[in-house]
């Protein structure tokens, strides 16, 4: 007689997906938008507000690390 709540071996799902490499990348990238914020908020914080190229070089480093992050969470969700 069949047993109607077997769990047959072969119908059991698939192991989930191995992460592949590209953490060490998504951690320097949060470590660079760290420092990045940190650089342009220390900046505008001495300079009262007043556009300086160390602020701006802080914000471009942020702004690509966030670019650089969402290109990551793309790239690996499509794969």
């Amino acid at each position: 007689m069949s047993d109607p709540y077997r769990i047959d071996p072969g119908a059991r799902p698939s192991a989930p997906r191995q992460q592949r490499g590209g953490s060490l990348l998504r951690v320097l990238l949060w470590i660079l938008l760290v420092v990045g914020v940190a650089v342009n908020l220390v900046s505008n914080i001495a300079m009262k507000g007043d556009l300086t190229p160390v602020g701006l070089a802080g914000g471009v480093v942020g702004v690509a690390s966030i670019v650089g992050l969402v290109v990551h969470y793309i790239s690996r969700r499509r794969s």
